[in-house]
């Protein structure tokens, strides 16, 4: 009987010593913090005073992040470098691989109608929405590292000149997104530590006829006749473009949040009709105003600035 006894006891000293061990590993697992920040590079029309978009859900690996709640964003007030966070969340120190968005079209923070929209400046909302689905779930697929007590910054990027275009098709809202392929390429996602960013001043910006919009590319990956014809169902320019700044009245531009590597810029000129609808018009002759820096050889280091002015001349027959 003794036996017996002292084998259930060693078993319960077993158990014991084991659920504890399991409460440790669980208290000396290893966490960082992650935000995740939004952006923007500004659409060209001038109608729009505000593009508003809903998150109704982020997810990092394909699991929802507890506790964030929808949010509506006038995702065109973060231009020029600036970010708005859209979330903080504690992971467990490990290396991941995706961030998703999920858009509500339909429904906003507030659970009002439309989720997505253009406000133009008339104050009129003019839907965005998806010809399928009611939400649109964008997925980053790229590598980031969550280390121990450590923090990490990601930037999404949401390009409207890309992911915005006019809707010809007579419907009630005079704009739409672009397709759900597409609005994946209208989207980029960064780490911050690994960026830098290319900024400086058209010198004769004033000669120019209409507005200047500046696009940065990965070196050697412009091509003039396919970037400057419309790409996609959606029949989008520059469709390749890293990023891209307008530039603004006083010349000055800035290309934000470029991961470390080599760059190319170029500078298109736009005209705006009687309606306020701004075409592309060509690219524009430019050169650096800045001896030993060529437009097509910039090289972007990670927490550091490019300062680049340019010089402008005729426009580029194409």
């Amino acid at each position: 009987m003794k036996t017996k006894i002292s084998i259930l006891l060693v078993l319960f000293i077993f158990s014991m010593v084991a659920i504890s061990c399991s409460d440790d590993d669980d208290v000396d697992k290893q966490h960082g913090e992650v935000n995740v920040k939004v952006t923007d590079a500004p659409s060209d029309d001038t109608n729009i005073q505000g593009t508003f978009v809903t998150i109704s859900e982020v997810k990092v690996d394909g699991q929802a992040v507890e506790g964030f709640t929808a949010q509506t964003i006038e995702i065109s007030a973060y231009q020029n470098g600036n970010a708005k966070l859209l979330v903080s969340e504690t992971l467990e120190a490990d290396t991941y691989s995706s961030v998703s968005l999920v858009l509500d079209y339909q429904t906003d923070a507030d659970g009002n109608s439309p989720g997505c929209y253009v406000l133009t400046d008339d104050d009129s909302k003019h839907a965005l929405e998806a010809a399928t689905s009611s939400t649109t779930e964008v997925t980053f697929n790229k590598s980031f590292d969550v280390e121990a007590n450590g923090m990490t910054d990601l930037v999404i990027d949401f390009d409207l000149r890309k992911a915005i275009v006019r809707d010809e098709d007579g419907g009630d809202s005079e704009y739409k997104f672009v397709t759900s392929a597409e609005i994946t390429n209208s989207l980029r996602i960064v780490q911050e530590d690994d960026c830098g960013e290319i900024n400086g001043q058209i010198n004769n910006h004033a000669e120019a006829e209409g507005s200047l919009v500046i696009f940065a590319y990965e070196k050697g990956s412009f091509n003039a006749e396919t970037e400057t014809q419309g790409q996609g169902a959606s029949q989008v320019l520059f469709a390749n473009a890293e990023t891209s700044a307008k530039v603004a009245n006083d010349g000055s531009y800035k290309l934000s949040f470029l991961e470390e590597g080599d760059y190319e810029v170029h500078v298109a000129s736009y005209e705006e009709d009687a309606n306020g609808q701004v075409t592309f018009t060509g690219l524009i002759e430019a050169s650096s105003s800045i001896s030993g820096l060529l437009l097509n050889d910039i090289t972007v280091e990670a927490n550091s600035q490019v300062n680049l002015d340019i010089d402008i001349s005729a426009l580029v027959n194409l």
